[in-house]
């Protein structure tokens, strides 16, 4: 099953650390991603911008709006799609990404039919 791992930053959830991970770091956590790709459990990764495009209507009454939006203090600046058996082992796996990266809060979602 593959499950949908992603990093979210808010006030109340600051990363570790306070600053920008060391270069030591940085080759730590580049190696946990190589294995695990190398092992099959990372699918994709990837960084995501900060603007967002929010869509909505129905049918040609359709209204295009450029983010930030007031209302978000959550922050998604990446996220990881994973392999794993069960979501127990996702959990297992995202906690120890957590602690590596120094975030303080992940989420873990399961992709329905992935």
């Amino acid at each position: 099953m593959q499950y949908f791992v992603y990093v979210t930053m808010s006030p109340d959830h600051p990363p570790k650390g306070g600053g920008p991970p060391s270069a030591e770091k940085m080759a730590e956590i580049a190696a946990f991603h190589e294995e695990a790709t190398r092992s099959g459990t990372i699918v994709a990764t990837g960084r995501l911008g900060q603007g967002v495009t929010r869509i909505c209507g129905d049918g040609d009454d359709v209204t295009v709006t450029d983010g930030p939006f007031i209302e978000g203090k959550e922050v998604i600046p990446g996220f990881t799609l994973i392999e794993a058996d069960t979501k127990k082992e996702a959990i297992e796996w995202a906690i120890r990404y957590r602690d590596l990266i120094g975030m303080s809060e992940l989420r873990v979602a399961e992709v329905l039919g992935g």
